[in-house]
């Protein structure tokens, strides 16, 4: 059966009317800042993490091995820590702002978007194209003009990542976060799902160890059925 490609052209009836809803910051939207002084908000990087979630241990996504905040860095190790993985995270992170930075196309852009077009490129490794084998909209020429709500229409209409997608289009038009999530309760979040997946729910026994050994590192005590051998194990590892 034939893929059926819809319209790629954003057009002014396809405008979502984000000025029925309550902007967050005036400021954060209509101050331009020279792209060289910006740099993420604390808010972007929460949103960013929320997204990816704090696992201990390793899983695979599309056969790749990931651990953390969804990257590959310490997916050979014992196991990461919620501190530990986010130090991977916040190096990848900048390194991609690094190379965001220089093939963004503006001297001078808002913070919140800038914020948004950061995390577009961090999710998916592109700000001139948005979407999905069905609709792909070119937003290179929405960048240039800076026409936001062209943009903004655009992420969420891409059916690409919907839920992140539509939260850069807030995050640009209305300089609206969501709802922050600490990191303390993103990493009780994560123990409580190594309790619920242990051990039969985890991928394989690599996955298993590492949910052990960093499961102990965060609350000193050992998950169920671990064998005595294997715990002191842990706590070897865990002195190292």
């Amino acid at each position: 059966m034939a893929t059926i490609r819809l319209s790629s052209n954003i057009t002014d009836q396809d405008l979502i009317e984000f000025d029925l809803f309550t902007i967050k910051d005036s400021d954060m939207i209509n101050n331009k800042i020279l792209l060289k002084n910006l740099e993420a908000s604390d808010d972007l990087l929460n949103f960013v993490i929320r997204q990816k979630r704090w696992r201990g241990y390793s899983y695979f996504s599309d056969g790749i091995r990931l651990i953390g905040y969804g990257l590959q860095n310490g997916s050979d190790s014992n196991g990461l820590t919620e501190t530990e993985a986010y130090s991977y995270f916040i190096a990848d992170f900048k390194e991609k702002e690094r190379k965001f930075k220089k093939i963004f196309p503006l001297d001078y852009v808002s913070q919140a978007s800038y914020d948004a077009l950061l995390s577009l490129y961090y999710h998916t490794g592109s700000i001139t194209t948005t979407g999905s084998p069905v609709r792909q909209f070119n937003i290179a020429s929405y960048i240039n003009d800076e026409k936001w709500n062209y943009l903004a229409t655009a992420l969420v209409l891409s059916n690409n990542e919907r839920s992140i997608r539509q939260g850069e289009a807030k995050i640009m038009m209305l300089a609206d976060y969501g709802v922050r999530k600490e990191r303390d309760v993103i990493k009780q979040q994560g123990i409580h799902e190594i309790r619920t997946l242990y051990p039969t729910r985890l991928d394989d026994e690599i996955s298993i160890r590492q949910a052990e050994y960093s499961y102990y590192k965060e609350t000193n005590r050992f998950l169920p059925l671990m064998s005595q051998s294997r715990k002191r194990q842990v706590v070897n590892l865990s002195k190292q």
